[in-house]
């Protein structure tokens, strides 16, 4: 039987490698950008840190079995 806390554990564990993906190719760009006067409204690290966060707490939760 599996565990409701499967699918969110497994969503938060791919939005952090996306989201530390996302910031990687923003930190490659970031000089680029400022040249254009563009700047990065999405938080990526943030984003990475919670959801690594989030996906830890499901997991502990889908591993005790609740």
């Amino acid at each position: 039987m599996q565990s409701d806390y499967a699918w969110p554990t497994l969503c938060f564990a791919a939005l952090a490698v996306l989201s530390i993906a996302a910031d990687w190719r923003n930190h490659r760009r970031r000089d680029a950008d400022r040249e254009r006067g563009r700047i990065a409204w999405v938080p990526w690290s943030l984003i990475a840190v919670l959801s690594l966060l989030l996906a830890a707490v499901f997991a502990a939760w889908w591993l005790r079995g609740e």
